[in-house]
Formats: C-alpha cells, sequence, structure tokens
C-alpha cells in the first residue's frame, strides 16, 4: 500500500533525482550540470514551479505515511498560477545564477513558449517518476490520479502533460489512464539539442 502526501523540506535530494529520471535532458541543457542541487534550492522556495506547494510524493510505508520512504514524485502547477509567478521564478534564477543568467534566457524563453498555448485553467504536469524498483505496482497510477485530483481542487478542466514520442511504454500507460493526443511539441535549443513530444490531456 502506497501513501501520497505533501514533500518534507529535507527529501529534496530524492525528489530532485526523480524529477531527472522523468527528464529526457532538457532540465541539464536548460540550467546547466549543477540542475539537481537546482531542483533541490528551487523545491524549498515558494513561487516557482518546482516549488514543495506544486510537489506531490508517494511513500511505501502506509504503517507512518508522513514519514515514508519517497518512491515517487510528481510537479505540475495550474497555469494561471505558473503564469502568475513568472517574475518571482525569473528573480529566483537570477539570484541562483547571478549574472550569468542572461546567457540562459534564450534558451529559457524558447522552452518556455511551449506552453504558451494551454489555457489558464489547463494543470500542467510537468514531471511524474516512480523508482524503477516500484514501477509496475500501481504507484504511478495513484499519484497520477492524486495530481488530478489535486488540479480539480485548483479549479482546472483539464490536466496536460508530455511524453516523449519514443516512449511506447509511457504513452501505453496514459493511454490506460484515460489521456489521449493533443497536439505534438518540438522545442529547439539549437546546440543543446533539439526535444520532441507527445502532448497528451484528459478531461478532468
Amino acid at each position: 500500500m502506497f501513501a501520497v502526501r505533501s514533500p518534507h523540506p529535507e527529501e529534496d535530494a530524492v525528489i530532485s533525482e526523480l524529477i531527472l529520471q522523468s527528464d529526457c535532458g532538457m532540465l541539464p541543457a536548460l540550467f546547466g550540470s549543477n540542475v539537481k542541487t537546482l531542483l533541490g534550492w528551487l523545491l524549498r522556495r515558494p513561487g516557482n514551479p518546482y516549488s514543495s506547494a506544486n510537489t506531490l510524493v508517494i511513500t511505501d510505508d502506509d504503517a507512518a505515511p508522513a514519514r515514508g520512504k519517497v518512491i515517487g514524485a510528481t510537479v505540475g502547477s495550474s497555469m494561471a498560477a505558473a503564469r502568475g509567478s513568472n517574475l518571482r521564478t525569473a528573480g529566483q534564477l537570477a539570484r541562483w545564477y547571478g549574472p550569468a543568467v542572461i546567457a540562459r534566457l534564450p534558451k529559457l524563453a524558447r522552452a518556455g513558449r511551449a506552453v504558451e498555448s494551454l489555457a489558464q485553467d489547463d494543470f500542467y504536469l510537468s514531471h511524474i517518476a516512480v523508482l524503477p524498483a516500484y514501477r509496475g505496482r500501481g504507484a504511478g497510477a495513484q499519484l497520477l490520479r492524486a495530481s488530478e485530483e489535486r488540479a480539480r481542487g485548483l479549479g482546472a478542466r483539464r490536466l496536460v502533460l508530455d511524453v516523449e514520442e519514443h516512449s511506447a511504454g509511457a504513452r501505453a500507460f496514459y493511454a490506460r489512464m484515460g489521456y489521449g493526443q493533443a497536439s505534438v511539441v518540438r522545442i529547439d535549443l539549437g546546440r543543446h539539442g533539439f526535444f520532441s513530444f507527445l502532448r497528451l490531456a484528459r478531461d478532468l
């Protein structure tokens, strides 16, 4: 039995690792080789897409769910809230990088355009991952349903996520969970890589 809850600050390392497991390499391309430390730092600060307020974790210890071992995590937020936090997020990144943030702005802007078409009442799930040893046991489905419940509580009408085009297993999982293809998303970061996703959505 698994339990879903909000994260604790000291769990930032495992959550950052789970986020990177669900990533196709775009986060290091955007934020550099120290991205895991940055994600943990952002988790502890409010008002950005990676804050603990936008994160759920799932644990494997239902006897003590408040402190059970984290085996999976999701990160997501309503588009209205995400757009409202853009300035605060930019300020936090400037604090982290200092003047060097200027060199990253073009890449961040190109990546940000990928969600411009989403509606204010969409909930965008940017990351979902379960540790390999726990996959196939229902943890991912439970975590996704908990994210849908959170999205409904925030007034979202639709949950949207992106999956790599070549990931047949992930596509099959989301199809079983009721998600259909809405569009194709392509993000060109120049020498830092080209990324292609299927955008999936489910009405809530």
